[in-house]
């Protein structure tokens, strides 16, 4: 239940961030999104193989939007890097041979 209102809310956000356009409340808006993926951080993680792709197409986005600030860029970053992480943690349990994918 809790992944597939994840998966709802990802779906969303991937369609609402490219219409945000510069301003204050832009930047006040993808800090929230941000302090979210924060915390549904553990959740992500654990089902890192579902929702691999959204996460990072969140990231993207708001890693490419011009309103996005500095200290989140750098939240962002670290989110990106644990979630590369538990994918390639994740794909090495389905494959012991499979290399790092980065």
């Amino acid at each position: 239940m809790t992944l597939d209102v994840i998966l709802g809310i990802f779906s969303v956000l991937q369609q609402v961030i490219p219409l945000l356009t510069q301003g204050v409340s832009t930047s006040s808006a993808i800090g929230n999104i941000v302090t979210q993926l924060e915390k549904w951080l553990p959740v992500i993680l654990k089902e890192v193989s579902v929702l691999y792709e959204p996460t990072k197409n969140i990231i993207d986005a708001l890693g490419n939007n011009p309103s996005t600030l500095p200290d989140q860029l750098k939240k962002l970053a670290e989110i990106d890097s644990q979630v590369d992480t538990a994918f390639e943690a994740a794909a090495k349990d389905v494959d012991p041979d499979a290399q790092g994918l980065g």
